[in-house]
């Protein structure tokens, strides 16, 4: 018995390679894969199957055990595992991507065998957030793609870090050992299109890079929805124009059931009942909250993460400079406006974030004086609050969206994935936000349902692979196999000491 299939944003992969890529464009794909996740390992698989079958020549490249600095994807040592006599992951997918028909030529090594650069940037002696930011190979954004990837969980996201010297150098080196190696591999087999998985991290920006370079089509494959299973694009998933332009066809081409669907993600997050939220929610009892101020107009500020935002590629000018800087204005509205008061709840997921970034977002809000603050640790329910909110403000957390669909007049104060909507009004001065929050635009909760069903459903279903209720990927018969898992600890444990060395 296999898991039943939902409809999904794309009826089918190979139809949407017929549609988004031309003849010529179609003749050589190329899959990069620099990790060793199973979920994008099995839409590297799905993908060149589904290339092979509408007659492109597909090219695999399982280049995660390669690198100079391993993936945040790698978990598993192809030595450590022959040793142990086990296999990594990359085996059976390689297998399952023959059973197609796929020729065992279509996975190269690592086409230049000595590889070293004469073209590496000259690292300034401070290396801070700006200046990794600055460095460039052969005129790609080397450096943005770099602080994607943290040298470990406590790396903090102010400025003014000191990033550790041997932990860039290595960063730098895998860079330009991807960018070159992929632009052998396009030269070698004359490659008319290359997919990475989003586009964002070192590794995937490094072959998207080379193959820009080249004229040479990228596509981006990511997560799906939470009923499909894996995305493919022609655009970055943090394109978040783009994303919200599909959010909007994707609603107008469903059929009679998208409200349904679209109201269960927003519902199933309001009842802590969707299993990735749990990281968010884990410590809050729902429908609880703390005793409020009592005023007139009650104004509630979501913070988001600010990792998560720090290297969008934005004019931060148009967002009030930084989100500390937005919270200021809105606490100083609100304390001159009469009868108003203002509760900021720092976002949950905090608690994982690094000590330093928790620790001066809760500074800066504390200094503020003018408001009650809910700290990332409060077991307050963030739906709960939303409801009991007047006007809501954020600087681009989901919860701007979800506020939206309960009806809330809800600005939105920095980068969001939802501002196209209509569902937010976004706000860029502080004028505007003054009269924002005395007279708000009314709520528009029908425009926040393009983003629930994007949610539940974008991207595809699986075709070449089933899943079994077991959670395992087969295709008659063979299995999308990890190492095991003492193989996968040891890997770890060789990992982290070297890791510790470059951060000497």
């Amino acid at each position: 018995m296999t898991a039943k299939q939902v409809q999904a944003e794309h009826d089918s992969l190979q139809g949407f390679l017929r549609e988004s890529l031309t003849d010529r464009e179609r003749e050589r794909i190329g899959l990069m894969s620099f990790n060793q996740w199973p979920w994008t390992t099995a839409a590297v698989v799905e993908t060149a199957v589904a290339a092979h079958l509408i007659g492109s020549e597909v090219t695999a490249a399982f280049w995660s055990d390669e690198t100079p600095l391993r993936d945040p994807g790698w978990n598993t040592s192809h030595r450590l595992a022959r040793l142990l006599r086990d296999s990594p992951i990359e085996h059976s997918a390689q297998s399952l991507i023959e059973a197609a028909g796929v020729s065992r030529n279509a996975f190269p090594k690592p086409p230049i065998k000595r590889h070293k650069s004469r073209d590496l940037p000259h690292l300034p002696r401070t290396l801070t957030r700006s200046a990794v930011r600055q460095l460039t190979y052969r005129n790609s954004g080397m450096g943005q793609s770099i602080l994607q990837v943290h040298p470990d969980n406590n790396t903090p996201s102010r400025e003014d870090y000191r990033w550790p010297r041997r932990w860039v150098k290595r960063a730098v080196r895998s860079y330009a050992w991807v960018y070159d190696q992929t632009l052998s591999l396009i030269r070698q087999r004359d490659l008319t299109t290359i997919v990475v998985f989003n586009g964002r991290f070192t590794h995937d920006r490094a072959a998207a890079s080379a193959a820009e370079s080249m004229g040479v089509k990228v596509l981006y494959y990511d997560y799906g929805g939470l009923e499909t299973n894996f995305d493919l694009t022609t655009a970055t998933t943090h394109d978040w124009d783009s994303l919200q332009h599909r959010m909007l066809s994707m609603w107008k081409s469903w059929g009679v059931d998208r409200e349904e669907i679209a109201t269960a993600w927003f519902s199933n997050r309001e009842d802590h009942t969707e299993d990735g939220i749990r990281a968010f929610v884990g410590i809050q009892q729902h429908q609880f909250l703390p005793d409020l101020p009592d005023a007139g107009t009650l104004v509630v500020f979501f913070s988001s993460s600010p990792d998560e935002i720090a290297e969008l590629d934005l004019d931060w000018g148009n967002y009030f400079g930084s989100q500390e800087k937005a919270v200021q204005q809105v606490a100083q509205i609100c304390a001159e406006l009469p009868n108003t008061a203002l509760v900021v709840r720092t976002h949950p997921h905090m608690l994982l974030k690094p000590e330093d970034d928790r620790q001066r977002w809760i500074n800066a809000v504390n200094a503020i004086g003018n408001c009650v603050h809910i700290g990332p640790d409060s077991p307050t329910d963030s739906y709960a609050l939303m409801r009991a909110a007047d006007r809501v403000l954020t600087y681009g957390s989901t919860t701007g969206v979800e506020s939206a669909f309960q009806g809330k007049p809800v600005a939105v104060l920095g980068p969001s994935a939802y501002g196209l909507l209509g569902c937010v009004t976004p706000i860029e001065t502080s004028e505007a936000l003054r009269h924002w929050i005395l007279e708000p635009e009314p709520a528009q909760k029908e425009r926040s349902l393009p983003y629930g069903l994007m949610m539940q459903r974008r991207g595809f279903n699986l075709d070449w692979l089933t899943r079994e209720p077991s959670g395992s990927l087969v295709h008659e018969g063979l299995r999308l196999t990890e190492a095991s898992s003492l193989v996968k600890k040891l890997s770890d444990v060789s990992r982290r000491i070297q890791l510790q060395w470059r951060l000497l």
